[in-house]
């Protein structure tokens, strides 16, 4: 379940549906398993970040760099 959910967020990024990759994740993220989370954080991230959204992008980077802060796609934005 939380592969597909993340997939597919990825699906709807490649879309331009940016705002629903990221409902997707945020809506779901109660039921991603613990190990997965950054990744799906991760989608939402680069969700945001195409779409222009930096204030979302920056809030989604500051949730992936607490658990990995060397993490390179989202230094620019922390």
């Amino acid at each position: 379940m939380t592969s597909e959910i993340i997939n597919q967020s990825a699906v709807l990024r490649g879309q331009q549906k940016f705002e629903e990759a990221i409902e997707l994740i945020e809506s779901n993220i109660g039921t991603i398993e613990a190990e997965s989370k950054v990744a799906a954080w991760l989608e939402a991230f680069y969700a945001a970040r195409e779409s222009g959204d930096l204030v979302k992008a920056q809030k989604f980077a500051k949730i992936v760099a607490e658990e990995y802060p060397d993490m390179p796609s989202v230094q620019d934005h922390i």
